[in-house]
């Protein structure tokens, strides 16, 4: 099969590799049809990830249809259509045309596209596992009841970066568990984050272009003084963490997305970092970038990837807009070194593996 490897220099080259064999009972072999792109395939190979392995063939979010199942799979066949996030530094991954993903991080898409469905998998697993294992946030049957019966109190929540594609997703995944109000930051996505949020719940987008003292004066403003005691910083960078913490409460929870920038979290916050690669065993958590694993991670990557699978399904959560780039599995470098240059806003680069030249 063809197989991308990207390079320190998020350069791309195509190669002829063996179809992957299923090793794992609870493994699975997927066509890849689709599939995503997202910044940490480059910075993987670019040496920029400590916590996880590396491997030449950087991709993890997958679209396409089962080949092939473990013997203890029981929830997949083949010829389903599915979405899965592969295992991240492991061989394998989606810039090819077979991918070996596990049945923890799996979902059935129904009649999705492909496209579409490239778009879920990372930062849908990436978000949940930020709002509901480091953040702890309750899903909406782990909510203390009211006199109506129903857990309708509120749980202001501030999302930093809500135009990317992991804050973005953190947003869907709040609206559809009925999590508000929700209090997101974006810039030149404004618009579409205005588009994901339930006004009548008192979601609001702040600005961040205005400056940090204006910024943390709108977010005061927006809390109409209420107790914000849970922050997901999305971009964990440029002054981000400090900003959140200027509004959030003493002793508030705290999670960021790029584990290198833990010590530019003020002190005084509970401080951890989502980390996709939890999900597996052997994910390297050295204990100098906050807390990083979870217990129960397969169960909880079983549950959560099952509950994405059925709000994307039903249309609760909306992908982040999907855009082809010609050439399939050689138009990764051009997606990569667009994402490296810090070029793409509220959009999500994909690619089609048929479109590959030189495919049979």
């Amino acid at each position: 099969m063809k197989e991308a490897h990207v390079d320190a220099d998020t350069n791309v080259t195509i190669h002829d590799v063996p179809i992957p064999e299923i090793t794992n009972p609870h493994q699975i072999i997927v066509r890849v049809v689709v599939s995503g792109c997202n910044p940490k395939d480059w910075k993987m190979p670019a040496g920029l990830l400590v916590s996880i392995g590396n491997c030449p063939n950087s991709g993890d979010d997958i679209a396409g249809i089962v080949h092939s199942v473990g013997s203890a799979v029981q929830s997949f066949r083949p010829g389903d259509r599915v979405a899965a996030l592969h295992q991240l530094g492991a061989p394998y991954g989606s810039y090819a045309e077979y991918a070996l993903v596990w049945d923890h991080t799996t979902f059935h898409i129904g009649d999705r596209s492909f496209e579409d469905a490239a778009t879920i998998p990372m930062s849908n697993m990436m978000a949940s596992i930020g709002l509901f294992a480091m953040l702890r946030l309750p899903l909406p049957w782990q909510r203390e009841p009211t006199s109506t019966g129903r857990g309708e109190k509120e749980v202001p929540v501030l999302i930093y970066g809500a135009a990317g594609s992991v804050g973005a997703a953190a947003v869907k995944l709040c609206v559809a568990a009925d999590i508000h109000p929700l209090i997101c930051v974006a810039g030149s996505g404004i618009s579409f984050v205005e588009g994901l949020i339930d006004k009548s719940k008192g979601d609001v987008v702040v600005d961040y272009r205005a400056g940090d003292e204006k910024l943390v004066e709108n977010l005061k403003k927006a809390l109409g003084g209420r107790k914000l005691e849970v922050a997901f910083d999305c971009v964990s960078e440029k002054g981000s963490s400090e900003n959140a913490c200027k509004v959030l409460e003493p002793g508030g929870r705290i999670s960021i997305v790029l584990p290198f920038y833990i010590d530019k979290v003020p002190d005084g916050f509970e401080k951890n970092s989502t980390m996709a690669g939890g999900l597996w065993e052997g994910f390297r958590d050295d204990g100098a970038h906050g807390r990083m694993v979870f217990p129960s991670s397969d169960v909880f990557g079983f549950i959560h990837s099952s509950l994405v699978g059925k709000w994307f399904r039903e249309g609760l959560i909306k992908p982040h807009p999907p855009t082809v780039v010609p050439g399939g599995l050689q138009g990764v470098e051009t997606a990569l070194k667009t994402l490296r240059e810090g070029k793409a806003h509220a959009q999500k680069f994909v690619v089609r593996i048929n479109e590959t030249p030189g495919l049979k």
